[in-house]
């Protein structure tokens, strides 16, 4: 009866872990939501103090060195979004320039296809409807 003892045993040791396990993922996600939580109450003191500092109002002199970086930061991205918009119109007005001079007017209509009627593109050997040969 030793062995069954032994195999009772290892079949409770391996329930143990699996369970410690399974607690243990459950406490790692809590954490990493609790995290979480206090980062977004974090961020909305941050936002507190950038808006006081934004309408002028007096923030401490430890937070004003924060919000004065932010605002730095936020110069370059309207600096770089000023830039972004610059080359896409000249882009589109490129782009609307060459489209006026690029298009030939189209001529007048090719053969049609004495099998199945498709008028086709001056030029052209085959009808692109059907693949019988133009005369």
């Amino acid at each position: 009866m030793a062995f069954f003892d032994k195999l009772g045993d290892l079949a409770k040791n391996i329930g143990d872990k699996t369970t410690d396990a399974i607690e243990t993922g459950k406490l790692n996600s809590k954490i990493g939501s609790e995290t979480a939580a206090a980062a977004a109450q974090l961020q909305k003191v941050g936002e507190f103090y950038y808006a006081k500092f934004a309408a002028g109002e007096q923030v401490s002199p430890e937070a004003l060195e924060f919000c004065q970086a932010a605002a730095a930061h936020y110069a370059a991205a309207e600096k770089a979004q000023a830039e972004i918009d610059r080359i896409r119109a000249e882009n589109d007005a490129a782009r609307a320039a060459s489209s006026a001079v690029a298009a030939p007017p189209r001529s007048a209509a090719g053969p049609a296809c004495t099998s199945c009627g498709a008028v086709n593109a001056p030029g052209t050997r085959f009808c692109g409807s059907c693949g019988a040969k133009l005369r």
